[in-house]
C-alpha cells in the first residue's frame, strides 16, 4: 500500500486544487484562532463546494473514509457543539484533535447524535516519555498523528521534526507522521519509518496559510520515487 498523504493548513481553493492534482490524500483545514493557517466556516464550506463540484476521475481512501477527496477539520481544545456544527455544515470527513483534549472529552464527542466521523488524535512527542500518550488516546478508539512538541501553547505547523528514534519498537503501520515532513526526508520516512501516512505543511508553503505549488509538486515527485524503487 502506497504512503498516504495529508496536507495541512489548506486557505484557499487554488491550493486546495493543486495539492490534488499533485495526488494527495486528505486535505487540512484548521479551526484554531491563534493559528497563521486558521480558516473560517464560510471559506472552508465555500472551498471543499467548489472541490465536490469537480468532475474529478478518482476517489481516495484515508483512515478507513472513502470521498473524491477527503477532508479534515483541525481543532485545538474546540467546543464540541462548535465543532459539531462545523463539520456538518461543512461536510469535513474527519475530526483532528489537535490540543490538549482527554479521553472523556473524546468519549463525549464519539457520543454525539448520528456521529460518523473518523478522529484523529495528535499526540506531541518531546521524548521517550510521551510514548506513553499513544496507547491512552488509542484505547479511546481514534487514529493517532505523531507531532513534534515545542513548546505549551504551539499545537502544530512549526515544521520541525523530532526524534524519530524515540520511536524505536513502535508500530506505525496505521499512524501518520507529522512535523518537518519534506521532499528531503520522504525516503526516510517512507522506507525506514513505515507509516500509514504522513501530514505536512510548513514545508510546502511560501509562506503561512499559502502553499508553494513547485515545492507540492517536488514532495510528490520524490515520493513517487520511492514509489517505483
Amino acid at each position: 500500500m502506497s504512503l498516504k498523504v495529508k496536507i495541512c493548513g489548506i486557505t484557499n481553493f487554488e491550493d486546495a486544487f493543486n495539492c490534488i492534482e499533485a495526488g494527495v490524500d486528505c486535505l487540512g483545514f484548521v479551526f484554531y484562532e491563534d493559528s497563521k493557517r486558521n480558516i473560517d466556516l464560510h471559506n472552508t464550506k465555500n472551498i471543499i463546494n467548489k472541490i465536490n463540484n469537480l468532475n474529478l476521475n478518482l476517489e481516495k481512501f484515508f483512515l478507513k473514509s472513502n470521498n473524491t477527496v477527503l477532508t479534515a477539520g483541525v481543532f485545538v481544545n474546540k467546543d464540541i457543539n462548535e465543532i459539531n456544527k462545523i463539520i456538518n455544515e461543512t461536510g469535513i470527513d474527519i475530526i483532528q484533535l489537535s490540543g490538549n483534549e482527554t479521553a472523556e472529552y473524546i468519549d463525549k464527542l464519539i457520543k454525539l447524535d448520528n456521529f460518523e466521523h473518523k478522529i484523529l488524535k495528535t499526540v506531541h512527542i518531546k521524548d521517550k516519555s510521551d510514548i506513553d500518550k499513544i496507547s491512552y488516546y488509542e484505547d479511546s478508539g481514534v487514529n493517532i498523528l505523531l507531532d513534534t512538541y515545542v513548546k505549551q501553547g504551539v499545537y502544530g505547523g512549526t515544521g520541525t521534526v523530532f526524534d524519530w528514534k524515540i520511536l524505536d519498537g513502535v508500530d506505525l503501520s496505521d499512524k501518520i507522521i507529522a512535523g518537518g515532513v519534506s521532499y528531503e526526508n520522504i525516503a526516510y520516512i517512507k522506507n525506514i519509518l513505515k507509516p500509514y501516512a504522513v501530514d505536512l505543511s510548513s514545508k510546502v508553503e511560501k509562506f503561512p496559510g499559502k502553499k508553494d505549488h513547485d515545492k507540492v509538486k517536488l514532495f510528490f515527485e520524490n515520493l513517487k520515487i520511492t514509489d517505483d524503487n
